[in-house]
């Protein structure tokens, strides 16, 4: 029995040492919770190692104090997990410094071509305006040989193949998904191939204090896929968040804003296609609009975040009007609470055709599907599902900050159990149909925006920016 007490008391030792390492590693609890716990949880062990090993013990309180030290091992062990896989889910918040951005290489659907090779010494055609053209065709040649066709604008590059019979064109694949939501041209086209190209973020990093106020941007992507991919952002708000105050700004800028892309001139172009040049032009476009300096950005895949609403039984949401979905036919929604599954929750984000003030009110939506999931997710009963909450979490966000900006942020809120006063003001403006700088020529629906409510939008940020300052 004395050989099983000493394998127990040093496991009890070991395992009691890499909760330790991992909860100083993950960085989550505040100083003065951790000293306590980690005080206690050695005094347990060691009282139970003097027990285990006193070579007085009677061998009935050895037998009961190996069931405990068992007991606390299992505990300690199934912790371990659950540290690991908030570390783990942590590390993959942070962003990469480097973009993915895909490129396509389309054809025409009814011509033979079914792969790369069959364009070996034919035309493709390209814009002359992409700046990643060249590595993206370093690619391309390693594969074939072609002859390239320099197009000024999206119009002629469009026109390829029915106006110069061109065999192919080349793009990137988020642009093309665009393009052929626009363009008739397009439908009949399909992707041979496509090559994927690693763009390093521009980017500074800041170097904002603990306690000083800072802007977070979210950028909410509506598609599935990598986070690091470049994409259009349906979400687009401006956090400005005031610890001292412990109050949040919040300014929702609709998607379909007019606004002019950094670095370009002449045509303007809505807010949501600055995320097919990558999360720099989306940042840079806002801090122009609203004369900031955007310190960290938070980016999340809206399309798979919903799957969390699946694992913890739906979300309960309140609609003021009732209505079918416009892009599934087959949901409906009441005036009222719903509740909804993920499937019905990204429906109704995705929502502005029900509504008179259209994108303003999606996102107005996309906020209350947010807070749900939040509220959710918060719940005790969920507890037991954490570990495969985070897995199916995992991918859905990234962040700018660092890890120790990140848990910076969680350690006072724990310290502080804060309760944040939340103030949220939305950009306004007006509809209307012009070009676009990404889509050329042709009239798109966009929302002309409001001096006034920018102006406004300025003026908060200002206050809260100086707010404990």
């Amino acid at each position: 029995m004395k050989w099983i007490s000493k394998v127990t008391s040093f496991l009890l030792t070991i395992i009691f040492l890499v909760v330790t390492f991992m909860v100083y590693r993950l960085n989550l609890v505040p100083i003065k919770y951790f000293l306590p716990i980690v005080g206690i949880l050695l005094f347990t062990i060691l009282l139970l190692d003097f027990k285990l090993l006193r070579t007085k013990t009677k061998l009935f309180s050895r037998i009961f104090f190996n069931i405990i030290a068992v007991f606390i091992i299992i505990i300690l062990g199934y912790g371990i997990t659950y540290l690991n896989a908030t570390y783990h889910f942590m590390n993959n918040l942070l962003s990469s410094e480097y973009e993915i951005k895909n490129y396509v290489v389309v054809v025409n659907k009814n011509q033979s071509y079914s792969q790369i090779s069959d364009l070996n010494q034919k035309e493709m055609a390209y814009l002359k305006t992409d700046e990643y053209y060249k590595k993206v065709s370093s690619k391309i040649k390693k594969d074939i040989q072609y002859q390239e066709v320099k197009k000024d604008n999206i119009i002629s590059l469009v026109n390829s193949f029915t106006d110069e019979k061109i065999p192919s064109i080349v793009l990137e694949r988020e642009y093309y998904n665009l393009l052929r939501e626009e363009y008739q041209d397009l439908e009949d086209t399909k992707v041979i191939k496509t090559y994927k190209l690693l763009v390093k973020k521009k980017l500074k990093k800041s170097t904002k204090k603990e306690d000083e106020p800072f802007i977070l941007y979210i950028s909410g992507i509506d598609t599935y896929g990598n986070i690091n991919s470049v994409s259009r952002s349906d979400v687009n708000i401006v956090s400005v968040i005031q610890p001292k105050e412990e109050k949040i700004l919040l300014v929702s800028i609709p998607r379909d804003y007019y606004v002019q892309l950094h670095g370009t001139t002449g045509t303007k172009d809505k807010l949501t296609h600055a995320g097919i040049y990558g999360i720099d032009m989306s940042i840079l476009t806002i801090n122009d609009l609203l004369d900031i300096d955007i310190d960290y950005y938070l980016r999340m895949n809206f399309s798979t975040l919903t799957k969390s609403i699946d694992l913890v039984g739906g979300i309960d949401v309140y609609s003021d009007t009732a209505f079918t979905s416009y892009t599934n036919k087959n949901i409906t929604f009441q005036q009222g609470i719903n509740h909804m599954n993920g499937e019905q929750a990204l429906a109704f984000a995705r929502e502005r055709y029900a509504y008179t003030t259209g994108d303003r009110h999606r996102g107005q939506n996309q906020q209350a599907i947010i807070t749900a999931i939040i509220k959710k997710l918060a719940s005790v009963k969920n507890i037991t599902k954490y570990k495969s909450i985070l897995e199916s979490l995992d991918g859905t966000f990234e962040t700018s900050m660092s890890y120790e900006e990140l848990t910076n942020l969680f350690k006072l809120q724990i310290n502080k159990n804060i309760d944040w006063k939340i103030e949220s003001i939305s950009l306004d403006g007006v509809g209307s149909r012009r070009p676009t700088y990404s889509m050329g020529s042709r009239n798109l629906y966009v929302m002309i925006p409001s001096d006034e409510s920018i102006k406004l939008a300025k003026q908060k940020i200002t206050e809260y920016q100086k707010k404990g300052m």
